[in-house]
C-alpha cells in the first residue's frame, strides 16, 4: 500500500492577493478540520495533490507534513475552476489517533463468474460498504473474488471475507453482486411475442364475412 505525504505550508492570510500569489507559485489553498481541533487553513502543491489523486479512494489516508509537524488526513473534497478544471480548494478531514474511525471502503470485484462464462449477466450492485476500525488498520480497498458465482446466485455483504480488526457496518443482507440469465429472460420474451402474434392471425382468420350487398331488383 502505498503512502502519501504532501508538503504543506501554514496559510496566514486569506486576502485576495495573497491566496492569487500562492496560487501563481502552484500552491492551492486547503482546510484542515476534525479531530475536535479548531479549523486549520494550509497550503499544499497542486502538482503533489494531483499526482496522488490517481491513486487515493476516500479511504485512504495521507500524511501532510506542515514544516516537520505530521498530520494524518483523509482527502474528502476539492473544487476546480468550471472551465479550466484546476483546482481551486482542497478539504481534508483530519484521523483523530487511537479513535476508531467510520469511514466508507471501495469494494473491487475480481474474476470473471461462472455465471457469466455460462451466458450471464454480471451486476454490481454495491460499490462500496462502511466500516469501523482503528486508522492504522483502515483498508484502502476490499477485492473479492466472484469467479465462483453462479448464474441466478447473489454475493451479499455477509459473504465477504472477515477482515481483522475491521467491522462491517453495512447490512449484512446489502447486495453486493448477482449474476442474471438473461438469455432465459430474451427467449421466453420471444415466446410471448410469438404467441401474441399467432393469436392476432387466428383472430383474424375467424372474423365472420361481411354480409353480400342485395342484388338490386
Amino acid at each position: 500500500m502505498e503512502h502519501f505525504v504532501l508538503q504543506a505550508f501554514d496559510r496566514k492570510k486569506s486576502t485576495k492577493g495573497y491566496l492569487n500569489e500562492n496560487r501563481k507559485a502552484g500552491k492551492i489553498p486547503a482546510v484542515v478540520y476534525g479531530a475536535g481541533r479548531t479549523a486549520n487553513n494550509l497550503f499544499v502543491y497542486a502538482s503533489e495533490y494531483e499526482k496522488a489523486l490517481k491513486s487515493i479512494t476516500e479511504s485512504t489516508i495521507i500524511t501532510l507534513d506542515v514544516d516537520g509537524k505530521k498530520l494524518n488526513v483523509f482527502a474528502k473534497e476539492h473544487q476546480r475552476h468550471a472551465v479550466d478544471k484546476n483546482l481551486l480548494h482542497i478539504d481534508f478531514l483530519e484521523v483523530q489517533e487511537g479513535k476508531k474511525l467510520h469511514a466508507h471502503v471501495r469494494l473491487v470485484l475480481k474474476g470473471t463468474p461462472k455465471g457469466v462464462l455460462e451466458g450471464g449477466i454480471l451486476e454490481n450492485q454495491a460499490h462500496d460498504i462502511e466500516v469501523e476500525c482503528d486508522p492504522s488498520v483502515l483498508p484502502e480497498r476490499i477485492e473479492v473474488d466472484v469467479s465462483g458465482l453462479e448464474a441466478n446466485h447473489a454475493l451479499l455483504v455477509r459473504d465477504l471475507d472477515p477482515i481483522k480488526d475491521v467491522k462491517f457496518l453495512t447490512n449484512p443482507d446489502a447486495l453486493i453482486a448477482i449474476v442474471k440469465f438473461a438469455r432465459e429472460e430474451k427467449v421466453e420474451e420471444t415466446v410471448e411475442v410469438a404467441a401474441e402474434a399467432g393469436a392476432e392471425v387466428g383472430a383474424e382468420a375467424k372474423a365472420p364475412e361481411a354480409p353480400e350487398a342485395e342484388a338490386k331488383a
